[in-house]
């Protein structure tokens, strides 16, 4: 049941031994982060069962984590310094020191995927031309660039944008996409 319920989830979720980095359970987001697919893009990998780090500086860093770890302190962890690199939350669990086991919380990808987006879109009666336009001004595009993407006027899209922002009651652009990024991170797959 636990494998089922941290599949609904859009961050990535892994379970590990601290002392011998052991996976025990991890959800596809976090997987993805680990591998091949997604260029590790957390800088992380696991081999033969064992959560490891893909370079010299990224193994300090995830040994300097788990030690902590261990002592029962959070951290946060940078295992991959180049672009598009996932930060990784370490958050000690309840056990024996040697034995005991970590909570790795993987950051997401993207503001908000997808899927929730639409839902939200849907939840506050958005068009799809205003669900288009909140997605693009989710992904930072300013309004001249989500005109020039969509083959629209400026003006067409500063409408839009305040029909969202009255549909949504945000005070401001700003305000709307703070709502949007504390939406629940549900999982786009399972939706």
């Amino acid at each position: 049941m636990l494998r089922c319920i941290i599949e609904h989830v859009d961050y990535g979720l892994a379970l590990i031994s601290i002392g011998s980095r052991r996976l025990h359970l991890a959800n596809s987001a976090a997987l993805l982060a680990m591998s091949a697919d997604s260029n590790h893009s957390s800088g992380l990998s696991v081999v033969a069962g064992e959560l490891c780090a893909l370079t010299p500086v990224g193994e300090r860093a995830l040994e300097r984590s788990l030690t902590l770890a261990r002592t029962g302190v959070r951290d946060l962890l940078t295992a991959n310094k180049g672009p598009g690199r996932t930060t990784v939350a370490v958050v000690p669990l309840a056990g024996p020191e040697e034995d005991g086991q970590a909570l790795l919380i993987f950051s997401k990808p993207r503001l908000c995927d997808a899927t929730t987006l639409a839902l939200f879109a849907r939840s506050c009666d958005l068009t799809a031309a205003e669900s288009n336009v909140l997605a693009a001004v989710c992904e930072g595009k300013r309004p001249h660039e989500v005109a020039r993407q969509h083959g629209v006027q400026v003006s067409t899209v500063r409408s839009q944008l305040l029909s969202i922002r009255q549909k949504t009651r945000s005070g401001s652009i700003r305000e709307l996409v703070q709502t949007v990024s504390l939406l629940p991170p549900m999982a786009r797959h399972l939706v």
